[in-house]
């Protein structure tokens, strides 16, 4: 039962992430917490000074349900930018779990990262993001993702025209 849900959701959610020659870009909230608090889910104390951000539970839980000290996501460096102001940008590193993000490709950011894309008054923002390096992950919506990446042609042929009307979550970006 739990791997039939895992691969279904696998599956699910790498309908929502697909790319050209572009880069992957995933689209989701961003939010601030305080990761000083405590030991992040990747097992590093982090200060609220530094460049770290806490990924969607529901995606986390994909890649490494059973102990999240060894999620292959750890350490991973991702720019984000919030969508309505993208010359504003910040480079973190995925180094906690966010079990009150909603969407899939949620980040909840430290405050340092949350300030300098926008005022933490404002509480929520929509961000789009991007891995800084190509990924080695061989499933999931984060297969193959990265800066100048094509992905690897999804097993379905026929599933380009549903990929793209149930794509809402990424779109490419052209390299600058």
């Amino acid at each position: 039962m739990f791997r039939t849900s895992t691969l279904f959701s696998l599956s699910v959610l790498s309908l929502f992430a697909f790319t050209t020659q572009a880069a992957t870009v995933f689209n989701g909230e961003g939010t601030f917490y305080s990761p000083s608090v405590g030991f992040g889910s990747c097992g590093h104390q982090n200060s609220d000074s530094d460049l770290v951000a806490a990924l969607a539970q529901s995606t986390m839980r994909l890649y490494n349900p059973s102990n999240p000290n060894n999620n292959p996501l750890c350490g991973h460096k991702v720019k984000v930018w919030e969508t309505s102001k993208p010359s504003n940008t910040v480079t973190v590193a995925l180094m906690d779990t966010c079990p009150g993000c909603h969407g899939n490709f949620d980040l909840d950011l430290s405050p340092a990262a949350f300030n300098k894309l926008d005022d933490p008054d404002v509480g929520r923002i929509k961000i789009s993001w991007e891995f800084v390096e190509p990924v080695t992950l061989k499933t999931g919506p984060f297969a193959g993702a990265g800066p100048s990446t094509t992905r690897p042609k999804n097993a379905c042929e026929g599933c380009k025209q549903e990929m793209l009307a149930q794509s809402e979550g990424t779109e490419t970006r052209d390299e600058l």
